[in-house]
């Protein structure tokens, strides 16, 4: 486990696997693509300098065949955003050197789902282009 991300520019990326995860009507993020796992983790990638292709190319490798799901898009929030509500993101290169998770959520599910709507609402969305 590597130090936690400190510099508030650093962008992160949330892979999207599921439809319920954003909306295309106006093409904003759902809180859903931010809420922790049963284990209190959200896992995200750093992406600075990287290109849209690039973020959903590691998805495709890391997330998406790991879990069985297509990578629909990422969700784009500098980390910032993330630190600014009490919540940590740790390195965590494994399965991907620039693999990461979004720590320390509160324990009641109204706050974490609350928090999650906050950073839904800072990021961005990027779709991928049906095929």
């Amino acid at each position: 486990m590597g130090k936690a991300i400190t510099d508030p520019t650093e962008l992160i990326g949330r892979h999207i696997t599921q439809k319920s995860y954003y909306r295309s009507g106006d093409g904003t993020v759902k809180h859903n693509a931010f809420m922790p796992n049963k284990n209190g983790e959200t896992s995200v990638y750093q992406i600075n300098g990287l290109s849209n292709e690039e973020v959903w190319e590691i998805g495709d490798r890391f997330v998406g065949a790991i879990i069985g799901r297509h990578i629909l898009g990422h969700a784009e929030i500098p980390s910032g955003s993330i630190l600014s509500k009490s919540l940590s993101i740790i390195p965590k290169p494994k399965p991907h050197p620039l693999h990461a998770d979004i720590m320390n959520w509160p324990e009641s599910s109204s706050e974490k789902k609350a928090l999650a709507i906050k950073l839904a609402a800072e990021a961005s969305l990027k779709l991928r282009k049906a095929v």
